[in-house]
């Protein structure tokens, strides 16, 4: 199993185990705290949270339809997490705090970062693996199909080759969002490993991008972008102005 794989096995049960820790305390603030506190402070987390999401959003310069998805769901979770959190507090008093600081201390972040900073020390001196992605040309998409091609590097996990194979394969459009939507996957990336492939996956959708328009590329790189901005009015025709 990958280290890729145990990343991604871990960040699912600690979600999990969060998940359900929320419930209880949602379920204990039902019973311990009255029905009005309750709604008046779950409607002040949630309107806090849904601000917080829409200027994050507003920020990266997300699409509409992906503020649309992410501002309702963060006001929601952030007004059930405040909830819980009086729930604990109603129930076992300043223990909640041991209890918060113990879910951020094992939270997949927390762990990358000090998985990182050991990788990082210089008495480790231990070669980092990196992942090598080719650009997205008919002849490079080719040779990483084949599987006893010697030249074709490093093995690649499963969701890098099908971002690698497809690359080639979208419009201008989806290109360009692509391009924005990694910013955010490199950022929520855990790891060295996993922040370096995505950083591959975006040098791709760049090498993509010149093969198809080099002019329009040159352009773009110019005006000094954003690395969460949105290019898609130099690639495409139909993107607002």
């Amino acid at each position: 199993m990958s280290m890729v794989d145990v990343e991604l096995r871990y960040q699912r049960i600690w979600r999990a185990a969060v998940g359900l820790l929320a419930i209880l305390g949602v379920v204990s603030a039902l019973v311990f705290v009255s029905p009005g506190t309750n709604l008046v402070v779950f409607m002040i987390a949630a309107f806090t949270a849904g601000a917080i999401c829409l200027s994050i959003g507003l920020g990266r310069d997300l699409p509409t339809s992906d503020l649309l998805n992410m501002v309702p769901r963060g006001a929601v979770l952030g007004g059930l997490c405040v909830l819980a959190i009086c729930g604990y507090a109603a129930a076992i008093g300043v223990r909640t705090v041991t209890l918060l600081l113990l879910m951020v201390g094992v939270s997949p972040p927390v762990i990358g970062w000090l998985r990182s900073g050991r990788a990082d020390r210089p008495a480790r001196e231990r070669p980092r693996r990196t992942i090598r992605l080719p650009k997205a040309s008919n002849r490079q998409l080719n040779a990483v199909r084949a599987e006893d091609d010697p030249a074709a590097g490093l093995p690649m996990p499963k969701y890098l080759v099908a971002v690698v194979r497809s690359v080639g394969e979208l419009s201008d459009e989806e290109l360009c969002l692509a391009w924005r939507r990694s910013f955010t996957q490199l950022q929520r990336a855990m790891g060295p490993d996993r922040r370096q492939a995505m950083v591959d996956v975006r040098r791709a959708y760049l090498d993509e991008l010149e093969r198809r328009h080099p002019d329009s590329f040159a352009i773009w790189l110019a005006s000094n972008p954003r690395a969460a901005g949105n290019p898609a009015r130099f690639f495409t025709h139909r993107a607002d102005h």
